[in-house]
C-alpha cells in the first residue's frame, strides 16, 4: 500500500489532505472527551463528597440529640420513679413526661425505659412496650459496664420495616452507682429513611455499617450489590475497598464517636452506555469527515497535480531529445512560474548546446595549434642541450652551466606534471640563480635552507622562480654584493617558503596592488599574481602569497601551502 501511494504525487497529496484533516479531528475529539470526562468526574466526586458530609453531619446531629435526650430521661425523677410504679396515675404521669422529652425525636427513633431486670416499663413505640431484653449479656450488659456513654449495637433479630435495626442504651444509676434501669433507643429502617431523606440522590445506594462492618441499614440498591458483605470481605482480606471491577464507586466516612460507618455507593459518571454512545458519535463524525475529506482532497489534488503532470510529460520529451517543447501555462502561481522557467530553460539549453558545438570546434582547432606549437620548445631544448656539449668540448664552463640550467628549467616547464617535489623545485630555482649570477657577473649571492624532512613535500611547479626573479631584477638592481636567502620551514601543519633580499625593497603601491590581487595593475609583477592564483585555486583562499618590506632594508615574500607529501 505504501509503495503504491509513493509512486504517485497525486496519491501522496491525496493521502496528505486526508491525514491533515482527520488527525486533528481525532486528536481534538479524544481530547474533548477526556477533558469532559475528567471535568464531569471531578464535579461528580465533589458533589458526592458534599452529600457524604451532609449525611455524616445529619447522623452526627441525630445521635447527639439522642444522647442529650437520654441523659434528660435518666435524670428525670418522674420517669425514673415510673419504672417500678404500678399505680396507673403515676404510670401515666411518667409516660407523659417521657413523651414530652422525646417529642422532637419520635419520628427518628423510639425511646424505651427498662427496669434493672430488662423488662420494658415505658415506651414511645406505637406497638407499646417492647418486651424484655437480657440484662446479664448483650446490649444492656455493655451499657451497664460503660455507663458514661451511649452504647450502640446492631439489632440481631430478624428485621421488618417495624423492627429496630439499630439500638442504643444508657444505664440509669442512683447515687450509689446501683442500676435502676436502662434507657433504650430503637431505630428502624423507616427512621433511617426519615433521617436520610433528601441528603443524597435517591438513585444511589447508601448503607450504615457497625464497627464489625455488619449491615445496620441499607437501601435497596446497596442490598442488591451486597455492599456490606463485599466491603467486610475485602477489609478482612486486607484488600483495597475500591476496585476497578466494581460497577459502583464506594465513598466511606465514619460517624464520630459512634463506631458506625456511612457507605455511599454511586454509579460512575461515565457508564458503559455513555461511553458506547460517545464512541458511536465520534465514529459517525469521523465517517462523515472522511467522506467530506475524500471529496475535497480529490478536487484539490487534481487541481494541484495537473500542472505537475504536464511538467513531467514535458521533461520526458526533453529527455528524449526534443528541445522545442513548451508548456505555456496561464497560471499565475508557483506552478505557472515553474512552467515559465521550464520554457526558458529549454530555450537556453538549446542555445547553449549550439554554442557548445561551436566552442568544441574552436577548442579542437586550438588543441591542434597547441600541439604544433609544442614543437618549438622541444626544438629549443634539444638545441640548448647541443650547445651545452659543444661548450664543454671547448672548455667554456659558464656557457655550459647556463645551457644546462636553462635546459632543466625548460624541460620541467613543458612537462605534463603539475606538481613536483620541493627538493626538485629548489634545484630548479638554484639553476635559475646560477644563470642569473653569470648574467650579472656575480653581483649577488644566495643561500637556501631546506630541512631534510620537507624535501619530499609536493608543490606546484615553478612557483618560487617568479619570486626569486622579482628579487634579482627589481630588488637587487644597481646593487653590488646583494644577497638572497631562501628559507623553508613547517609551521602549524603548514609549509612556509620565505624569500628575503637585502635590496631596495618594494614600492608601497606595488604592495597594495599585491594585497588587492589586481592582475591588470600589476603589469611588471604579473608573476606574483600567477603564483598566488595557482596556490589559491589548488588549496583554497587561506593559502597564498604575502609581501612586505623589512625594517632593516630589503623585502620579504612569504608563500604558504599545506604540507602534502608524496
Amino acid at each position: 500500500m505504501k509503495t503504491v501511494i509513493r509512486k504517485s504525487f497525486k496519491r501522496e497529496l491525496f493521502m496528505c489532505f486526508i491525514v491533515v484533516a482527520l488527525v486533528p479531528l481525532v486528536i481534538t475529539g479524544c481530547f474533548l472527551v477526556s477533558t469532559l470526562k475528567a471535568r464531569l468526574s471531578r464535579d461528580y466526586e465533589e458533589k458526592t463528597q458534599e452529600q457524604l458530609i451532609s449525611v455524616e453531619n445529619r447522623m452526627t446531629d441525630i445521635f447527639g440529640e439522642m444522647e442529650k435526650v437520654a441523659e434528660e430521661i435518666m435524670t428525670d425523677d418522674v420517669i425514673v420513679d415510673g419504672i417500678t410504679q404500678t399505680d396507673s396515675w403515676l404510670k401515666n404521669k411518667a409516660y407523659k413526661r417521657l413523651y414530652e422529652k422525646t417529642q422532637d425525636l419520635r419520628e427518628t427513633a423510639w425511646f424505651h425505659v427498662y427496669d434493672a431486670q430488662g423488662v420494658c416499663s415505658l415506651s414511645t413505640s406505637p406497638q407499646g412496650a417492647a418486651g424484655e431484653l437480657p440484662a446479664y449479656w448483650g446490649l444492656l450488659k455493655v451499657a451497664r459496664t460503660h455507663s458514661q456513654e451511649m452504647t450502640l449495637r446492631r439489632a440481631s433479630w430478624e428485621r421488618t420495616s417495624k423492627t429496630p435495626c439499630l439500638q442504643g442504651a444508657r444505664a440509669i444509676l442512683d447515687e450509689n452507682e446501683e442500676c435502676l434501669g436502662f434507657v433504650v433507643v430503637d431505630m428502624t429502617e423507616a427512621h433511617f429513611e426519615t433521617i436520610l431523606s433528601g441528603a443524597y440522590d435517591e438513585q444511589n445506594g447508601i448503607a450504615v455499617l457497625d464497627s464489625f462492618w455488619e449491615d445496620v441499614y441499607s437501601t435497596k440498591m446497596a442490598k442488591e450489590v451486597s455492599l456490606a458483605q463485599t466491603l467486610r470481605t475485602r477489609r478482612m482480606a486486607g484488600e483495597n475497598l475500591r476496585q476497578s471491577t466494581d460497577g459502583i464507586t464506594f465513598y466511606i466516612a465514619p460517624i464520630e464517636q459512634t463506631g458506625l460507618y456511612i457507605i455511599l455507593g454511586k454509579e460512575p459518571v461515565f457508564t458503559q452506555d455513555v461511553t458506547s454512545m460517545t464512541i458511536g458519535v465520534m465514529m459517525i463524525m469521523t465517517v462523515c469527515s472522511l467522506l467530506l475529506c475524500v471529496v475535497a482532497a480529490g478536487v484539490m489534488s487534481n487541481y494541484l497535480t495537473v500542472p505537475v503532470k504536464k511538467l513531467s510529460q514535458a521533461m520526458a520529451r526533453v529527455e528524449g531529445g526534443d528541445l522545442d517543447v513548451q508548456i505555456k501555462s496561464r497560471r499565475k502561481d508557483e506552478f505557472g512560474q515553474l512552467s515559465a522557467s521550464f520554457d526558458v530553460m529549454t530555450r537556453q539549453i538549446k542555445e547553449n548546446l549550439a554554442l557548445q558545438v561551436k566552442q568544441q570546434k574552436e577548442l579542437n582547432d586550438s588543441n591542434i595549434a597547441m600541439m604544433q606549437a609544442q614543437l618549438n620548445p622541444h626544438f629549443l631544448y634539444n638545441t640548448l642541450d647541443t650547445i651545452k656539449w659543444v661548450a664543454k668540448a671547448h672548455h667554456v664552463s659558464e656557457l655550459a652551466t647556463m645551457a644546462s640550467g636553462l635546459a632543466r628549467i625548460l624541460r620541467t616547464s613543458i612537462s605534463e606534471a603539475q606538481f613536483i617535489s620541493l627538493s626538485e623545485e629548489i634545484s630548479l630555482v638554484c639553476a635559475y640563480m646560477d644563470i642569473q649570477k653569470i648574467r650579472f657577473d656575480g653581483n649577488f649571492s644566495y643561500d637556501v635552507e631546506l630541512p631534510l624532512e620537507l624535501e619530499d613535500c609536493m608543490v606546484p611547479k615553478m612557483i618560487i622562480q617568479p619570486i626569486v626573479e622579482n628579487a634579482i631584477i627589481h630588488g637587487l638592481k644597481e646593487r653590488e654584493n646583494g644577497h638572497i636567502f631562501l628559507n623553508i620551514y613547517e609551521e602549524e601543519k603548514g609549509l612556509c617558503i620565505e624569500v628575503y633580499d637585502d635590496g631596495c625593497g618594494m614600492d608601497e603601491t606595488i604592495l597594495e596592488l599585491l594585497k588587492k590581487r589586481s592582475r591588470e595593475e600589476l603589469k611588471g609583477h604579473i608573476g606574483f599574481y600567477n603564483v598566488d592564483t595557482i596556490i589559491r585555486l589548488h588549496y583554497g583562499t587561506q593559502y597564498g602569497l604575502y609581501a612586505e618590506n623589512q625594517t632593516e632594508g630589503g623585502a620579504k615574500v612569504r608563500v604558504t601551502l599545506p604540507v602534502v607529501r608524496a
